[in-house]
């Protein structure tokens, strides 16, 4: 959509500034928000090594800011992802003299553009460099110039559309450069309104979000888990030419009557930002992989019959607990000779949902607890043969 086709529709109807943000969409703004922070304090004080140099800073590029402010279900203002991050970044750059904060913003409207400005105005955000510019997203992203700071900055993209809608030839190249991608994918959006499609531009928009034609996305019907899937496929395929492996963690974001709103997915080339972004996310959930209710069912006992006979717990796959990563732990090193913690620690962190980092101690003593297990001072990891 062009700039002046933006300003005419903006005309033809007023423009909501300040939109309401649901208790889910307020605990992404703390996810995303609380992540940031400790990547870009990871990144700025990196000084480098194996010959290469140091960082000169960050770029944040939000291509969906909206105005920076919402309300929440209460009518209390609450700052979006673009006014948390604004904030934290101008505090967290003047603990790194010499290097640079950098944000992007850009939204469809101008007068919400105009508001943001204003608010990051108003806050006197003046250690960090903040561009503003209003259009399509992806128009934004492709016309986006970063080819001065290919050396030496590292940059996050958050893709945030507020339906099923992935321009894949704009998101890529942001997936095959050093730094990281995070895209939320509303599967809500295409869960209910896939069958209901009739307009071309509306079928184009799902077919382009799942590289497929609208009769096989039908066929997953309302499969979220499947349709996620399909993302995350997309992503693995078009990085794999990339010079360095990518690593995907995908996390459900559920109301308050647990159904699955839509999933945030993380992607980058270093192990570090995945294990930054499971421990962030498990925190921000609560010491757990997602906000739905489970209704407590974790905390129950039963008995594994046909397996090892001892007493386990049940698992929701869509709402992990520490008690299912020793649970994992257990059903597959437990039959092993030798197994140490570096081993176990190494397969948490390329897990796509299971954190190590902040939760050692929490999953040894679960281990210890509910399976017996005992540790050596060497690292060795003994497993109860009872």
């Amino acid at each position: 959509m062009s700039s002046l086709e933006v300003n005419s529709l903006a005309r033809a109807k007023q423009v909501e500034i300040i939109t309401e943000a649901k208790p889910h969409t307020v605990k992404k703004f703390e996810l995303i928000d609380k992540y940031v922070d400790e990547w870009a304090r990871k990144i700025l004080g990196f000084k480098g090594k194996y010959g290469y140099a140091g960082s000169k800073g960050v770029i944040y590029i939000d291509c969906m800011s909206n105005s920076g402010v919402y309300k929440d279900i209460e009518g209390n203002l609450v700052d979006g992802t673009a006014l948390r991050v604004a904030k934290h970044l101008n505090e967290i750059i003047t603990n790194y003299p010499g290097k640079n904060a950098i944000l992007v913003f850009n939204d469809l409207y101008p007068e919400r553009v105009e508001f943001l400005k204003q608010e990051i105005e108003k806050a006197k955000l003046e250690n960090i460099t903040v561009s503003y510019q209003h259009g399509d997203c992806n128009d934004f992203l492709r016309g986006l110039d970063l080819s001065s700071f290919k050396q030496q900055y590292n940059t996050l993209l958050l893709y945030d559309p507020y339906k099923a809608s992935i321009d894949w030839d704009a998101v890529t190249p942001y997936l095959n450069r050093w730094g990281e991608v995070i895209i939320n994918h509303m599967v809500s959006d295409t869960a209910r309104g896939a069958s209901l499609a009739k307009k071309p531009q509306v079928i184009d928009r799902y077919q382009e979000t799942y590289q497929n034609d609208i009769a096989s996305i039908l066929e997953y019907g309302n499969d979220k888990e499947q349709l996620n899937n399909i993302i995350v496929s997309i992503i693995k395929s078009n990085t794999k030419n990339f010079r360095a492996k990518h690593y995907i963690a995908s996390f459900p974001f559920f109301n308050r009557t647990n159904g699955l709103v839509y999933n945030l997915i993380h992607c980058c080339s270093n192990i570090e930002g995945l294990k930054l972004f499971k421990k962030v996310a498990w925190k921000t959930f609560g010491d757990k992989s997602s906000l739905k209710n489970t209704h407590e069912n974790q905390a129950q006992l039963m008995f594994d019959f046909n397996g090892t006979g001892i007493a386990t717990t049940q698992t929701d796959e869509q709402c992990y607990y520490v008690i299912d990563i020793a649970k994992y732990l257990y059903d597959k090193y437990h039959a092993m000779a030798s197994v140490t913690l570096d081993m176990i620690y190494h397969d948490l962190d390329e897990h796509p949902i299971f954190p190590s980092d902040g939760y050692k101690n929490d999953i040894k003593n679960e281990l210890k607890q509910t399976y017996g297990v005992t540790f050596t001072k060497d690292g060795e990891v003994i497993f109860s043969t009872k």
